[in-house]
């Protein structure tokens, strides 16, 4: 494919990585969720540097206990997408039934169910994962230990996001292909101590970034307690 006939063809590695010098005001008011990906590979010349600016991030007590499973092979995507598919065919009658009616709530869901319709076609998936131990964990008490554990986590997630934003990939941070924890350690190979958090699609983006719609700062800031809004308008 051209670049004549695709307006979003795929750009070369020095082109993707030459897109880093982004502002990151810029990278972050134009970040967005996008599941609808070409499938052409992502070379490792423009992931790994992308994976070395993840790893900036802080972490609790600068532990850097996590690891990151680079997924490509077709089989071992097809199995996550068996996964992925259980989940997904249980969840996502609920929000269509939900967004009947109304045509900006079904145009969400459509990359969505691109995704899950195409999961295995995706070029590569990064799957960040987190040691256990007794002061990090994901799940149970004290809650300290559960939010110093995904603390330690999605800001290296985070930075991968807007990384591959600046460098024209498209990503998208999703949980519920590795929700059923045992059976995606299973396919990872993942000891038990090691816990996937999430599973990032990530290809080069089909169609245009943001920039995105929120609502304004003042509907959502409170000031010293809940309820107290000064900067609303």
């Amino acid at each position: 494919m051209t670049d004549e006939q695709d307006p979003f063809a795929p750009p070369s590695a020095h082109e993707a990585l030459g897109g880093l010098d982004m502002p990151m005001a810029d990278a972050m008011r134009s970040q967005r969720a996008v599941r609808r990906l070409h499938t052409d590979p992502v070379p490792h010349e423009v992931l790994l540097p992308l994976l070395e600016l993840a790893l900036k991030a802080p972490t609790s007590s600068n532990t850097q206990d996590w690891s990151f499973i680079i997924v490509e092979d077709r089989t071992q995507k097809e199995r996550l997408g068996r996964l992925y598919g259980v989940l997904y065919r249980m969840f996502s009658p609920g929000e269509l039934k939900r967004a009947q009616g109304d045509e900006n709530a079904l145009k969400q869901l459509a990359p969505g169910r691109w995704q899950a319709e195409h999961f295995a076609d995706i070029p590569v998936f990064v799957v960040p994962c987190y040691r256990r131990n007794l002061k990090h964990r994901p799940v149970g008490r004290p809650q300290i230990a559960v939010s110093s554990y995904y603390g330690s986590v999605y800001p290296a997630v985070q930075n991968l996001l807007l990384g591959c934003r600046a460098a024209g990939l498209g990503a998208s941070l999703q949980t519920l292909p590795i929700w059923i924890v045992p059976l995606a350690r299973r396919i990872l190979g993942l000891p038990r101590a090691m816990n996937p958090v999430c599973i990032i699609p990530i290809g080069w983006a089909k169609g245009r970034y943001g920039p995105t719609t929120r609502p304004p700062i003042g509907d959502v800031v409170h000031l010293d307690h809940y309820g107290n809004q000064p900067f609303k308008d």
